[in-house]
């Protein structure tokens, strides 16, 4: 191999990996349904639907409930090239009848990266939980894993309130 065609060589492999982070995540972008029978108990939801978009490093996450006419929705923009995203909390829908809400500052810290290539999205939000014996910190540690052929989403949750992870999966709606 001649010595330019060797350097050409080094330099596209010094680079490839470069050029799949300048668009993270194509396959985690769309909207995606629950599957019931696969995930964890939803209580005292019935659906769960997840939209993510992104653009440069700009992620949007958008959340919609429902239970017959019971119905919340909530829409998180978060910029990952910031350490720290603050985020305002109108109501913590991840209430599973624990008698726990929104308390404090009313605020989710959130930081956000991706991993694996773009094939994952980990938020790590620390928030404060209002429960009957008083305010209670808590971190969630989200992940966003897209199957390997694009079909599907799982999203698992290490709440520091648990000891089992929530395991949330989603088909492909669009």
């Amino acid at each position: 191999m001649s010595p330019s065609l060797r350097l050409l060589f080094l330099l596209l492999l010094l680079f490839a990996p470069l050029s799949s982070r300048a668009d993270p995540a194509p396959t985690l972008a769309g909207t995606w349904k629950i599957n019931p029978a696969l995930s964890s108990d939803l209580t005292p939801w019935r659906d769960l639907t997840v939209t993510l978009s992104h653009s440069g490093d700009t992620v949007t996450l958008h959340r919609a409930f429902s239970s017959g006419r019971r119905q919340f929705d909530e829409t998180i923009t978060l910029d990952l090239s910031l350490e720290l995203n603050l985020v305002p909390v109108a109501w913590w829908p991840d209430n599973r009848h624990l008698g726990a809400y929104a308390g404090g500052d009313k605020t989710k810290r959130i930081r956000a990266t991706w991993l694996d290539q773009g094939r994952i999205l980990r938020l790590s939000t620390d928030l404060t939980l209002s429960t009957q014996q008083g305010l209670r910190e808590v971190n969630i540690l989200s992940d966003y894993k897209v199957s390997a052929n694009g079909a599907q989403l799982t999203l698992t949750e290490l709440r520091s309130t648990r000891n089992r992870p929530v395991v949330y999966v989603f088909t492909r709606a669009n």
